[in-house]
């Protein structure tokens, strides 16, 4: 299914930029010229210019600047706000993209925007890549705990300095991104006791186990559509059964958190 979008911006109910001011756009960008970038984007030159000084007039830094010159007009160039325009278009054409994509792929999590941009532009060396949302913070110190709750309902501790808090702009109630990489989960028996307050145990289900030569990696599924990977010596886990349940074990201080200002 080819599904597409056509982003158009507006102001005060008129349009102000749409797909065929935005191609007039970078043809005048690129050659300089309101008629030939007219002639590129394909549309008249009267349209073109009907198009430029509305833009211009719209808000109160003008897009294009232009130069008389002969029948057909003179130079034209894009002023920064217009060069501005363009990259914000761009950008908002690859969200809105990657929206569409999320919506025909039920396996994307469309909890927050977070979610959407980490699956398709996020990539990170962890392993382990969790949404959740922001339940309590603890100040320590120079150092913050805080407790992200994910969609199974379980929480993860992460622990990072007070300026890196006030940096992200954490709070309670606030979307965020978990980063945490293989070989620093342990699986332990889903009975065994709790070590620590700095200490994570996320419960789930073993699910795969697959040997890398020495290593071995296992997935453990904890609900809500998520899976934390563990990396372990071959022999050591060689004990761990599929389809039963573990604790998958990582320090707060090991874990990374991201978050969209």
């Amino acid at each position: 299914m080819d599904l597409t979008a056509q982003l158009a911006l507006t102001l005060n109910n008129k349009v102000f930029a749409n797909p065929r001011r935005i191609a007039l756009l970078k043809q005048i960008a690129n050659t300089g010229s309101l008629n030939q970038g007219a002639k590129l984007a394909g549309i008249s030159y009267k349209a073109a210019w009907d198009a430029v000084n509305d833009m211009n007039t719209a808000m109160a830094q003008p897009v294009v600047h232009s130069e008389k010159g002969g029948k057909g007009g003179g130079g034209a160039k894009l002023t920064e706000f217009g060069e501005r325009l363009l990259k914000v278009y761009s950008l908002t054409e690859q969200v809105q993209g990657m929206a569409l994509a999320a919506l025909l792929d039920d396996s994307i999590s469309m909890n927050t925007l977070l979610d959407v941009m980490a699956h398709f532009s996020l990539n990170t060396s962890a392993r382990n890549q969790l949404s959740g949302v922001i339940r309590h913070i603890a100040s320590r110190g120079i150092n913050d705990l805080i407790h992200v709750e994910l969609a199974c309902g379980q929480q993860v501790k992460v622990s990072i300095t007070h300026a890196s808090s006030e940096h992200l702009a954490l709070a309670e109630g606030k979307p965020v991104l978990l980063l945490c990489k293989a070989p620093a989960v342990d699986l332990v028996p889903d009975t065994a006791p709790e070590a620590c307050d700095s200490r994570n145990h996320l419960r789930g289900t073993l699910v795969e186990k697959t040997v890398l030569g020495d290593k071995t990696e296992l997935a453990l599924d904890i609900g809500g559509g998520d899976t934390v990977y563990s990396v372990m010596d071959a022999q050591q886990a060689e004990s761990l059964c599929l389809q039963q349940s573990y604790q998958a074990c990582f320090l707060a201080s090991q874990t990374i958190i991201a978050s969209m200002n």
